[in-house]
């Protein structure tokens, strides 16, 4: 803002038009007082220095409230494009992490194993194969193509085409060099041949204690990039939202109006002025957070570039009731006190003015001195028209602040519902596609069951996967089997019904689940979470259900972090006593980063619902305990076909109170 400030002020509308109005009310006062000095002898010097001295102090006064207009309306564009940058990258960086899971499972498939360590495949391991991964696509559907790779680099299988090929690719001799880790790349590969840059997730196949092949996922890329920025701008706005590599190579671009697409991006600075297209654009780039220690492809950025010219408009800061709000003094948290002090300033100044230009009426009565009467007159109505623009220009400047500030914590709300959703889908996902698990079906067919190899496979999944507490399987008995953390504690018990185990052995389709109300469990130390259950089919009859498995979602501590990462942020000055809250849609909690409310409790602050159904989110100054806070709250409204079309619904608000 400093290095700009000049630049900013001859942009900016709100600056540009209040200045005009004091330097031409200043510059009137100026010509009315030497007309007074010229024609009113009589009267006491001091009136008139009294009057400089008044001027010079609303000239100090201006210089720091033009200051002001541009460090908040600047700062506001800034923070704008900032937050929604930060978000785009952290939730891409929080579904990323889930892929590098799923290609650590998906290698240790035993039909992907067995398919490749035949020499030769037949025509039914293909279709059967070809159908194991489609399923595996239609459950997953960030991705858009799966494919099998020989040591050689012989393309064995590929969902999106049949041809046989070999392939010199990096990524798949990474892979095999460190085949107990997983390889993500992203750019042109002769795996997919279309010129275009993908996302890869590859990692070598043990079958029988030996490495016989590769497997590798694409990712939808661009179709998540456009999910992610579509609900982080609008249609109206003329920014421009990139993703670039380490080296700020630009790797998508949301193109808005038209504009031709950027190949090349500076990336010293979180901030700076960039010449496009014959225009400067302010260059906001964002680096992503760690989400349990994984940072996503190495130096990713999130950038904005806002073209100075849009300062030039009038502020679009929504008309705020200043009425309908508590004094300002009691939202000093929102509002600088710097702010709050320029006002009181003018104020004074303006009174002090008044008992000057009263005391100037006494003296030119005292002095017969009647020509010098129009001239105090004008004088305190110039003074009174420069208390009217420093409140204008205040109350504006105060408006813009308080809808920024409303604006992002609404953000924020919408962030935090938006995680939540996106990581129930993947739990939806994967409890389905566990349970396809044929040595799971087969172990389950055994006599006695073959609970050992069952609780192995349970084990090396709940590995992955560290968003769950418990991994278990039941009978269609509606009996425990065994368990991922503790095999005794439940074996040959009955699965409670609220853990949904009835209606899980009635699924009939693959791609149904089952989930349980938000309860407590036996199986998470009686804390309440969901639990997500997939069917297990026999392995020649898909129509038979012989049991389930029930995921046991880290509720606690994963809904805990969803909210404490969104408040987290440089800019939330009173991040401390700042709290966010997750619901039910009656208000019962299900999560809180505040220790006050506890599941269960409830919190349902005064908001319109109706606004809230139409709109999904909104926010309001409101006063909660004797304290006020800037609110934000978000409705949830599911990720790609989850709470969408997958038949299930389940409405979670989010609660985001940032202190005034």
């Amino acid at each position: 803002m400093s290095t700009h400030e000049h630049k900013l002020k001859s942009l900016i509308y709100d600056v540009n038009y209040y200045e005009k109005n004091l330097k031409s009310l200043s510059s009137w006062w100026g010509r009315i007082a030497l007309l007074g000095k010229i024609n009113s002898l009589d009267v006491a010097a001091t009136i008139l220095d009294d009057m400089d001295s008044a001027r010079t102090r609303f000239h100090r006064l201006q210089d720091s409230l033009i200051q002001s207009l541009i460090q908040q309306h600047g700062r506001k564009a800034v923070l704008h494009h900032q937050t929604r940058c930060q978000m785009a990258i952290d939730v891409l960086i929080r579904n990323l992490f889930e892929r590098t899971a799923d290609i650590g499972f998906l290698s240790d498939d035993p039909m992907v194993g067995a398919f490749l360590n035949s020499s030769e495949s037949t025509e039914e391991q293909r279709l059967g194969i070809r159908q194991h991964l489609q399923n595996y696509v239609d459950k997953y559907t960030v991705y858009n193509d799966a494919i099998l790779l020989k040591p050689s680099g012989e393309v064995v299988f590929q969902l999106s085409q049949n041809s046989r090929r070999t392939v010199q690719e990096p990524l798949v001799d990474q892979a095999l060099g460190q085949p107990s880790q997983y390889v993500e790349y992203f750019g042109v590969s002769p795996l997919i041949d279309d010129a275009n840059e993908h996302l890869f997730y590859a990692h070598s196949v043990m079958y029988q204690g030996k490495v016989v092949g590769v497997v590798v996922l694409c990712f939808r890329f661009r179709n998540e990039m456009h999910a992610i920025f579509d609900t982080l701008i609008t249609a109206d706005d003329p920014t421009m939202y990139v993703l670039t590599d380490a080296s700020g190579k630009v790797i998508f671009q949301k193109n808005q109006f038209g504009r031709s697409y950027i190949t090349q991006l500076p990336i010293h600075d979180d901030i700076s002025v960039w010449h496009y297209d014959g225009q400067e654009m302010l260059l906001i780039n964002t680096q992503g957070n760690a989400y349990q220690e994984y940072m996503g492809p190495e130096g990713w950025r999130a950038c904005a570039l806002m073209p100075m010219s849009v300062l030039k408009s009038k502020s679009d800061a929504g008309e705020v009731d200043f009425n309908e709000l508590p004094p300002l003094k009691k939202l000093s948290g929102i509002f600088s006190p710097d702010l709050l002090d320029i006002r009181d300033r003018s104020t004074l100044i303006n009174n002090d003015l008044e008992l000057i230009v009263l005391n100037g009426v006494i003296t030119a009565a005292r002095n017969d001195s009647a020509e010098f009467m129009p001239v105090l007159e004008a004088i305190k109505n110039i003074g009174r028209d420069i208390d009217s623009v420093f409140a204008d220009s205040i109350e504006s400047l105060f408006s813009t602040i308080l809808s920024t500030q409303l604006d992002e914590t609404r953000l924020q709300a919408e962030l935090a519902v938006d995680v939540l959703d996106r990581n129930l889908y993947e739990r939806a996902n994967d409890c389905r596609w566990w349970a396809l698990d044929s040595r799971i079906g087969l172990a389950l067919l055994e006599q006695p069951v073959n609970t050992e190899q069952i609780s192995a496979i349970l084990k090396d999944i709940h590995g992955l996967y560290t968003v769950y507490h418990d991994l278990y399987v039941f009978d269609e008995k509606k009996q425990y089997v065994t368990s991922s953390l503790d095999i005794e504690s439940c074996h040959g018990k009955h699965v409670p019904e609220s853990a949904a185990a009835v209606e899980t052995l009635a699924l009939k389709d693959l791609q149904e689940y089952s989930v349980s109300n938000f309860v407590p469990s036996e199986r998470y130390d009686d804390q309440s979470t969901y639990i997500y259950n997939g069917a297990i089919r026999h392995p020649e009859h898909k129509d038979q259900v012989i049991g389930g498995i029930g995921t046991v979602f880290d509720a606690t501590v994963e809904f805990r972090a969803i909210l404490q990462d969104v408040l987290s942020s440089d800019e939330n000055p009173q991040g401390d006593q700042a709290f966010a809250v997750f619901t039910n849609d009656e208000g019962q909690v299900i999560s809180s980063s505040d220790n006050r409310f506890q599941v269960g409790d409830l919190f349902f602050p005064d908001v319109d619902l109706q606004v809230l159904q139409e709109q999904g989110s909104l926010s309001v100054v409101y006063e909660y305990e004797s304290q006020y806070y800037l609110m934000g709250v978000a409705l949830s409204k599911g990720y790609r076909e989850f709470k969408n079309d997958d038949g299930y619904t389940d409405p979670i608000l989010a609660w985001v109170m940032q202190p005034c």
